[in-house]
């Protein structure tokens, strides 16, 4: 990750601090040095509070030629970053201010500092320019007047002495763009992940991807991220954002193509951005140990509420909710410029303490959930969670009839709640409860207009809950039709093979689990071996389910997809079931 360092400067010499001992002479000016410090240390943390931290001023770039007819490069340079800056309404720009006003603040001041009480400037964009034989080369930073760091700074940037705009030109795109990502609400510490800061055509760019994304309107953001990747190729991040839009929409085969790309690049990587990478490449081989094992690593060099978020959904992924509790609880839901993940983040951290058995405190998270998000039905999925763990079925109605009145959800519906409740009450010993909710969840599904109980959405929800109700025959009439329109679908030949177990068809229930091992597609992230292991645990064969489970794990399925599974009831008293269970950490 790149270094958030102050400018370099020349090194003294020993010659230079060598000087004859002579105490008498030295007593007085070491006071008055000392006297210096001690006002520079009190009063101007004082004038630096009266700064405009909007306000950005810009230094006359520092001649360090030698050549004193290139002064002039200096006041061109600091006027073409001005005027490039003025095109972003995030931040204003000072006026240069007058010779006479510089040269009255600037008594006994470092320049810097006399500019930024000139102009009431809170950040400084200063630089300087060397000779390279025929070539000029430009350096530049943005400091904080009021912490004295460097919030940017740039690669050296080199052109000919005779065009010095050819080499001011890609550090003013940089400034352009690091200045809008330092004053971005959300990408203000975005930019201490990447080598340098974007030029701004491609910043604009990854602004309007970044708002599609977190819309879920993946489509517009890979355009838009992939624009920003064409108009800055050093862009890598955008890249590795687009894959990850094309990962939510399932093709991942073009997400891979993306990140391989940016792979190619890796010894030009940041820090920061090499990790990035790493998780991505660990997310679409399906190594879930890889991909927390790189979300530590990003969070502790780089610690946003992104990252931190996406650290704790890999932990309990992985089985470590304990961790994930850890992180969640130190992470404000409510932030106004991540009020779209709020969903999300109730998600992690109530499905956390339900992997930990806190369901008290995981009731009590999911309320918070529901007063933040009222009209969200995911919310309310994860309320009656709580609810059926604790075998509160008063609370369980009421929460179903709120769920009626609700606006309409992708994958959540008044009647998936229900099924999902009851799967938990039979989960948590309220096998009784769980039959009448799941009754009432099928009651729920088969009272749907037409249109929508033809949907595959319905049929699934329907032949799953029928399968939970044990009627064999009917959950096996909707899955059969289902995959007959889409063979390659997993899920429903995984469901074939158990339901033709439960009804005693078991080498019918063999052959499906051979097709599943004989299933090489990739990006399966082990769900052929989850539905073997399913198989074999109604088989008996306690071992190999759990070794079985074990293996998909590994190859990417997710411990929180494990419970409740009603096909796992047989295994509860198995100790290396329970080993395997139980949380990590």
């Amino acid at each position: 990750e790149a270094e958030l360092l102050t400018p370099t400067r020349k090194p003294f010499t020993s010659k230079e601090i060598t000087v004859k001992f002579q105490p008498k002479k030295l007593v007085l000016p070491a006071l008055a040095v000392v006297a210096v410090i001690v006002a520079a240390v009190v009063f101007w943390p004082k004038k630096a509070s009266n700064l405009d931290p909007k306000l950005v001023a810009v230094a006359v770039f520092e001649n360090k030629t030698g050549d004193p007819k290139l002064d002039n490069i200096g006041n061109m340079a600091a006027e073409r970053i001005m005027q490039g800056l003025t095109q972003d309404d995030q931040f204003s720009v000072a006026p240069m201010p007058s010779a006479e006003a510089l040269s009255a603040a600037s008594k006994g001041k470092d320049k810097l500092r006399a500019l930024a009480e000139a102009t009431k400037a809170g950040k400084i964009v200063h630089g300087d320019y060397y000779l390279q034989g025929d070539k000029l080369q430009f350096q530049a930073w943005v400091l904080d007047m009021v912490t004295r760091k460097n919030l940017i700074t740039l690669e050296p940037a080199s052109g000919p002495v005779a065009d010095p705009a050819a080499a001011l030109e890609p550090i003013r795109l940089r400034l352009m763009g690091g200045l809008a990502g330092v004053f971005d609400p959300v990408l203000k510490d975005w930019l201490s992940f990447l080598k340098e800061p974007p030029k701004y055509e491609a910043y604009r760019e990854y602004i309007e991807g970044s708002k599609a994304f977190y819309r879920t309107e993946y489509p517009k953001a890979i355009q838009h991220f992939l624009q920003a990747a064409e108009h800055d190729p050093s862009l890598k991040a955008a890249r590795l954002y687009a894959s990850i839009a094309f990962s939510n929409m399932g093709q991942y085969a073009k997400s891979e193509e993306l990140v391989e790309e940016v792979a190619k690049s890796r010894a030009d990587l940041s820090t920061g951005e090499r990790l990035f990478l790493d998780w991505r490449q660990a997310s679409l081989h399906g190594d879930r140990e890889g991909t927390l094992r790189s979300c530590r690593q990003i969070v502790s060099i780089h610690r946003t509420w992104d990252w931190t978020y996406q650290n704790a959904a890999e932990a309990i992924r992985f089985n470590y909710p304990q961790e994930a509790v850890g992180l969640l609880t130190h992470l404000d839901p409510y932030a106004e410029v991540y009020k779209n993940w709020g969903g999300s983040y109730w998600s992690v951290f109530t499905m956390a303490h339900h992997m930990l058995g806190n369901h008290k405190q995981e009731l009590k998270e999911a309320l918070r959930g529901r007063s933040q998000f009222p009209e969200i039905l995911s919310i309310l999925y994860y309320e009656s969670r709580a609810f059926a763990a604790l075998g509160r079925t008063k609370e369980l109605q009421k929460l179903f009839e709120d769920s009626k009145t609700l606006p309409p959800q992708p994958s959540y519906s008044p009647g998936i709640i229900m099924a999902g409740a009851a799967r938990e009450l039979r989960a948590h010993g309220f096998k009784e409860d769980s039959i009448r909710i799941l009754g009432q969840a099928l009651q729920w599904f088969e009272s749907r207009p037409d249109q929508e109980k033809a949907s595959v959405r319905n049929k699934i929800d329907q032949a799953t809950t029928f399968y939970v109700l044990g009627k064999w025959d009917k959950a096996k009439a909707l899955f059969e039709g289902l995959h007959s329109d889409v063979p390659d679908n997993i899920t429903y030949l995984g469901y074939l093979g158990v339901v033709a177990v439960q009804s005693g068809d078991k080498e019918e229930g063999l052959k499906i689990s051979k097709q599943l091992e004989e299933n090489k597609k990739p990006y399966s992230f082990g769900h052929p071996t989850y539905w073997r292991a399913r198989i074999a645990a109604l088989l008996g064969d306690k071992e190999g389910a759990v070794n079985l489970l074990r293996q998909a794990t590994k190859q990417g399925f997710s411990y929180t997809a494990l419970h409740p599974n009603e096909d796992f009831e047989s295994l509860a008293d198995y100790p290396p079931y329970i080993q395997l269970m139980k949380p990590k950490g």
